[in-house]
């Protein structure tokens, strides 16, 4: 059955019949209208519902233990899209040094089939004629667009180096491509950050959903990623064997920092060099000091479980 629309009223109300209350009616007005119900209720009431008492939220929960994690999650997203987007020019950095210079930077020299690992015939294979169409596509967009790099070169030199093409294509869009590069060429830009190539590829992966979620303004605190992250190798597992993580026994993986936030930070400390992460980390503990400072103790505790966090996360 479909929902009816609420007044602002209407939802306190409503709010109001579940158990919660609330300090201050005109600022919760204020910020049910200028964020909206779903926003704020919807997508961070979960730590605060009891549901063995028909879905009711705990008591002494208030409104503003709501918005207190909506601007704790806001201001989480800013930090990640922000280190999301250093690993992101790094990445694209790398696979437009190793292109140009083993390629050339002529769009029908570096472009051709043979500079990339033969395709298997695969069903629903990422082909090299999907790849060379995509990129063609995206570039005769930013022409429709007016892009000011793209229609300078195609003005001056009629020509698209790889560097200029990275620029316009998304993080997941050269991640691909990368997956299209002969295995020497992975391994060569994997080397970098001292990760199996297949690794590599893996966490910008993550990297790139996570940025997504960041982008599209949706939950991040608890993000559960569809794939866990692996982590058989001697480098990422010292990362789970610092905080004092299990195994499991049953499917040989680490009891958690796979999929949630924890694995975001992992990835995050094996792509960043060691001082952009230190500044990361910093930036995420004020967050979670001010939010422990702003929630009982049981629901902040719930918060860090769905993130993933244990008490000595800071030992990355």
């Amino acid at each position: 059955m479909q929902k009816k629309y609420l007044t602002i009223d209407e939802q306190i109300e409503h709010l109001k019949e579940k158990n919660l209350s609330f300090i201050d009616l005109e600022k919760t007005k204020k910020i049910l209208n200028q964020i909206g119900y779903y926003k704020i209720v919807n997508a961070y009431k979960i730590p605060f519902i009891d549901y063995s008492n028909n879905k009711n939220y705990f008591d002494g929960v208030c409104f503003e233990d709501l918005y207190n994690l909506y601007v704790f999650d806001f201001e989480l997203k800013s930090i990640v899209f922000e280190y999301a987007s250093q690993i992101e020019i790094t990445f694209k950095s790398y696979i437009s040094n190793l292109i140009s210079e083993k390629y050339g930077v002529l769009f029908e020299d570096y472009l051709k089939k043979e500079n990339f690992i033969a395709d298997t015939g695969a069903n629903g294979e990422y082909s090299f004629e999907d790849m060379k169409n995509f990129i063609k596509k995206e570039i005769d967009k930013q022409l429709k667009n007016e892009h000011p790099s793209i229609r300078w070169y195609k003005d001056k030199y009629n020509n698209f180096p790889f560097w200029v093409v990275s620029n316009i294509l998304t993080l997941g869009s050269v991640s691909r491509i990368y997956t299209k590069l002969k295995l020497e060429d992975q391994m060569k830009i994997s080397k970098e950050y001292l990760l199996p190539f297949d690794y590599l590829s893996s966490f910008i992966i993550h990297v790139n959903r996570v940025r997504n979620i960041c982008a599209h303004n949706s939950v991040l605190y608890r993000y559960k990623s569809i794939n866990n992250i692996p982590q058989k190798v001697k480098r990422v597992k010292s990362q789970f064997e610092k905080l004092d993580i299990p195994l499991n026994t049953i499917t040989g993986r680490f009891s958690y920092g796979t999929k949630d936030f924890l694995s975001t930070l992992i990835v995050f400390s094996l792509l960043l060099p060691s001082a952009e992460f230190q500044k990361f980390k910093n930036k995420l503990n004020a967050l979670l000091i001010v939010l422990k400072a702003q929630l009982q103790p049981t629901f902040y505790n719930k918060i860090l479980w769905e993130m993933g966090l244990p008490e000595n996360w800071y030992l990355l």
